[in-house]
């Protein structure tokens, strides 16, 4: 090896070592010192040690002045979302989307959280002989559609209250329209991480959604199967919650989510 690509090699490592330094800090419970990192990334101390003090004064993590612990700095945190906004969900999801279509046989849409709904993005056509599904640009309400109930019971309980009216419309005689109950359900949904809602938007439609969310954890879209009611039934198959499940974490995760 000659001197020059031996200096690349050390460069790399360097870069290598400080990306993995970042990522344990982002990914542990508190802060951590010298020793814990050494021994979580299988190096010495003095070699994490010069590391640490670079990314201390680039800003991309923080030591704290009574432990002398470090964690994640503003400037990454700051990076993080800007990554995440940058991100454009549509051609995020899209190989996703088609993906969960094909597992599922099932129509998919995806919807963007605004403040009134659920705004229809994108949809995918399934493959049942009968096409059922939502156009793009549709606003779904929060109260009455998966997409909506799912995306409530990710937020805030604060938010939640602020969203669901007082007096909720009926557009079905399925429509949950007693605040209480619709409350009541929507804390039954953020335990399950999806929802449904059959017949409660139109007669014989049904859809199963998840969320997901941005990397700060706040729900920002939906992703889901729509279809009629004999194939998306009450409860749903086990089969079709894991694939929309697996959806939303995969798009979560290119947005910067970590879990």
């Amino acid at each position: 090896m000659t001197a020059e690509s031996a200096e690349k090699s050390d460069t790399i490592q360097s870069v290598v070592l400080a990306l993995q330094v970042l990522e344990t800090l982002a990914n542990a419970n508190g802060d951590m010192g010298v020793t814990a990192l050494a021994s979580a990334l299988d190096t010495t101390k003095s070699r994490i040690h010069r590391h640490l003090r670079t990314l201390v004064s680039l800003g991309y993590i923080s030591q704290s002045e009574l432990t002398e612990r470090y964690r994640i700095g503003a400037r990454l945190i700051a990076l993080g979302r800007a990554a995440s906004g940058s991100a454009d969900l549509t051609s995020v999801a899209q190989r996703h989307m088609r993906a969960l279509r094909d597992r599922t046989g099932q129509a998919v849409s995806l919807g963007q959280v605004e403040a009134n709904g659920i705004r229809i993005l994108n949809t995918l056509p399934g493959k049942m002989p009968i096409e059922v599904g939502v156009r793009p640009g549709s606003l779904l309400k929060f109260g009455n559609s998966a997409q909506g109930k799912v995306a409530l019971a990710s937020m805030p309980e604060a938010r939640r209250q602020e969203l669901i009216p007082e007096t909720i419309a009926a557009e079905t005689a399925f429509t949950i329209t007693d605040r209480a109950a619709l409350m009541s359900h929507i804390a039954q949904v953020a335990e399950c991480g999806w929802a449904t809602a059959p017949n409660e938007t139109m007669l014989g439609l049904n859809a199963l959604a998840c969320p997901i969310l941005n990397a700060d954890g706040e729900p920002v879209a939906t992703v889901a199967i729509v279809s009629l009611t004999q194939y998306i039934e009450t409860p749903p198959q086990a089969e079709q919650i894991e694939a929309v499940r697996e959806a939303a974490a995969r798009i979560s995760s290119e947005l910067g989510y970590s879990a």
